[in-house]
């Protein structure tokens, strides 16, 4: 059973890594926090990536507001043993993104009882606590208050694994020039915690337009969680409007659209009001960077198939523009 602090096996994986001014951080592809679990494993943030997507939000009862409120007064007492007791039980039953909601509303009816010990207990779970549940607790209590610079750079430190993503993100949307910190930490995450980080962040500056149109929908889990989002995002409409689009502008509206037209996990391409009209435009757009890369050809054979099962093409316009654009051939 791991008894190493999770943020110390996070640390150490950074520090055992090279980097170079301009690359960056990342816990790399093969790092995965220990799991003591039996039976089935899931990667690092799946079971709240599936909770969050998947799942109806689970019963909080009195009990469990009960247990909330004695893990509140044990820290708020410095006793910090007996309040990670309690709390290690609450969170075998109920995983942290379940109660969020009750956990901040009980520290918030009880703001003016709230010692300074409370809030070192926070710090205590995450850089502390060897529970991956308690290390979000620590997290989410984070959100509530300001963080300093060393705390700042705790979450982001967290942030880098995609069972914490998620949690980092919460707290950051509270920082000056939070989106410019929730892209930065997305680019150094490609399972659940982008998906998570794709849907919070709000396209406040040009640079993360641009960053949802090109590299924000592709992650390791299924890009069609952050189709839609990256399509509302980047605006893909309103870039369809423009006379012409460069070749990586084209690339990212086809990878955003062939994300939106695999519909298995969630809905995308559906909750577009005029598709045909928005497929038509990105065809038409294709045509002018003849010949495609293999890729790109893909997703217009994706459109195609797309459109005969779902769409009706009485003039054929699509057919005809998908036939001009793949007897192109591939670059």
């Amino acid at each position: 059973m791991n008894k190493k602090p999770i943020f110390e096996i996070i640390a150490d994986r950074l520090r055992q890594t090279e980097f170079k001014d301009d690359d960056i951080i990342t816990l790399g592809k093969d790092f995965s926090l220990p799991n003591d679990e039996e039976g089935l494993k899931y990667i690092d943030g799946a079971k709240d990536g599936i909770g969050v997507y998947h799942m109806g939000a689970a019963e909080i009862t009195q009990k469990d507001i009960e247990e909330i409120n004695t893990v509140i007064t044990f820290a708020n007492t410095g006793d910090y043993d007996q309040a990670d007791s309690v709390l290690e039980k609450l969170c075998e039953r109920i995983r942290v993104v379940n109660f969020i909601d009750e956990l901040q509303d009980c520290i918030l009816d009880r703001k003016d009882e709230i010692e300074d010990k409370f809030y070192v207990y926070s710090l205590h779970l995450m850089t502390q606590s060897a529970n991956i549940e308690c290390v979000k607790v620590g997290m989410m209590i984070q959100e509530l208050f300001t963080q300093s610079d060393e705390v700042k750079g705790m979450v982001r430190t967290l942030g880098l694994s995609d069972e914490f993503t998620l949690y980092s993100v919460f707290i950051m949307r509270n920082w000056e020039n939070g989106n410019t910190e929730i892209m930065n930490i997305a680019k150094s995450v490609n399972g659940w915690g982008k998906v998570h980080a794709v849907h919070y962040i709000e396209p406040d500056t040009e640079e993360i337009r641009q960053w949802l149109l090109t590299d924000a929908v592709s992650n390791d889990v299924m890009p069609a969680y952050s189709g839609w989002d990256c399509y509302k995002k980047s605006d893909v409409e309103a870039i369809l409007k423009k006379d012409g689009l460069t070749y990586e502008e084209l690339e990212g509206v086809l990878s955003i659209v062939d994300a939106m037209l695999d519909e298995g996990p969630v809905l995308g391409i559906s909750n577009v009001e005029n598709p045909k009209e928005i497929l038509l435009e990105v065809l038409n757009h294709s045509i002018k960077h003849l010949p495609l890369s293999s890729e790109n050809c893909e997703v217009i054979s994706d459109i195609s198939d797309w459109q005969k099962e779902n769409l009706v093409d009485e003039n054929c316009e699509i057919e005809l523009l998908v036939n001009q654009i793949l007897e192109a051939g591939r670059r």
